[in-house]
């Protein structure tokens, strides 16, 4: 038996003790009345230091949000993780709703149901670009960060550093390390909407890959295929990132970078409430300043 139907299986063991000791359900009607009381049950075993009632109600919660790992696994495919990575998400989130309980403070306006599918965002977006700056992906950002601005093939986004400070981080081994420069040389002129699509465009997957299959003839005259394989900045991916920057997305920037929060949110709300025609022309409108800085 794998670690996830082992798990699988001790999660159905503990909401059979729930239901008999606690008399609760995990999977009763309404919905949002059963998560709130398994995270209102889960916060006061917290509070009381109860760790066999904690793992009762994290288990009933880990089952009712079970479709959630399939979820996970479904927009991070290319991460390399295990289905047992994603478990260990949905229950961080878990945690992490039951540190803040939001849904407890009535100003927040925010239910239970509601405040556990934020976290599982948050932690789940907190992930995916830890994930995106493993250092293992440094050359991945190298390459995204070398590629052309303009047609010509002149300018890249490495060329777009001018003082001296930024000069200096291009040098820099680290593929990381370099764009979070970048980044940050624009937040330092206040130019907050650009940051955040370059940081988009470093830490994730915004290039178009075409594959070709040709034909060769090797020296002795016999045919054989093979294939290329090129990529190219595609605005049309970026623009699907951009719409799909949620709330964790502030937690993450603003851990990495140095901005104020006022300022960020300014910049974020205007990604988020901008049409695509208004995104793809932030998108040009970031790289069009990125080439006027480069000097040819």
């Amino acid at each position: 038996m794998n670690a996830v139907k082992q798990a699988f299986e001790a999660f159905k063991r503990n909401a059979a003790l729930l239901e008999r000791e606690e008399g609760v359900k995990y999977d009763a009607k309404p919905a949002k009345e059963t998560i709130r009381r398994l995270l209102d049950g889960y916060c006061e075993a917290m509070d009381r230091g109860d760790e066999r009632r904690k793992d009762l109600y994290a288990s009933g919660l880990m089952l009712r949000f079970w479709y959630v790992v399939g979820r996970l696994e479904e927009k991070s495919p290319n991460l390399g993780l295990e289905t047992v990575d994603f478990m260990s998400w949905l229950y961080e989130a878990i945690e992490y709703a039951c540190k803040y309980r939001k849904w407890q403070d009535h100003s927040a306006n925010v239910n239970a149901q509601q405040c556990l599918n934020q976290c599982i965002e948050t932690i789940r977006l907190q992930h995916y670009y830890e994930c995106n700056l493993d250092r293992h992906r440094a050359n991945y950002n190298v390459i995204s960060f070398a590629n052309p601005l303009d047609d010509e093939g002149k300018a890249t986004l490495e060329d777009t550093l001018s003082d001296e400070a930024e000069e200096a981080s291009v040098k820099m081994r680290d593929g990381i390390a370099m764009a979070r420069e970048l980044v940050q040389a624009y937040l330092n002129k206040d130019k907050v909407v650009e940051a955040i699509i370059l940081d988009v465009i470093a830490f994730n997957d915004s290039q178009k890959v075409t594959k070709k299959s040709c034909k060769g003839v090797d020296e002795e005259g016999n045919q054989y295929r093979y294939s290329t394989q090129t990529s190219e900045f595609w605005p049309f991916k970026c623009v699907q990132l951009l719409n799909g920057l949620a709330d964790g997305y502030e937690d993450y920037f603003l851990r990495h970078y140095k901005v104020s929060q006022d300022k960020f949110e300014a910049a974020f709300g205007s990604v988020r409430k901008a049409t695509n025609q208004k995104l793809y022309k932030f998108v040009s409108n970031t790289l069009a300043d990125a080439r006027r800085r480069v000097s040819f």
